[in-house]
């Protein structure tokens, strides 16, 4: 879904077992989360069908803007903290790391 969302020149990569990095090109944070909340939001309302039973999933994001953190470690750790922060207020939201 989230390749299919994104635009073209967006990169999609598995940053661990569950987890997935995005680098989204000439895009801010607001923006970034902008287009992050409306994939969850429609994530979250899609049904799945396994074993004849139908259930849903959601996900949370983190999300650090270049402009703030600039190099890559500083950038990881902020979009890692964030999503920590997600995952520690309910789940299934969107968090922008504060600079």
């Amino acid at each position: 879904m989230l390749k299919q969302r994104l635009r073209e020149t967006d990169v999609v990569g598995r940053y661990g077992g569950e987890e997935f990095a995005v680098i989204m090109i000439n895009m801010d944070g607001h923006a970034a989360m902008k287009v992050l909340e409306e994939i969850r939001d429609a994530f979250s309302r899609l049904n799945h069908l396994a074993d004849g039973k139908e259930f849903s999933v959601t996900f949370s994001c983190g999300i650090a803007d270049v402009a703030l953190f600039g190099e890559a470690i500083k950038l990881g750790d902020a979009a890692d903290k964030a999503l920590y922060e997600a995952k520690h207020a309910g789940r299934n939201r969107v968090v922008l790391a504060r600079g």
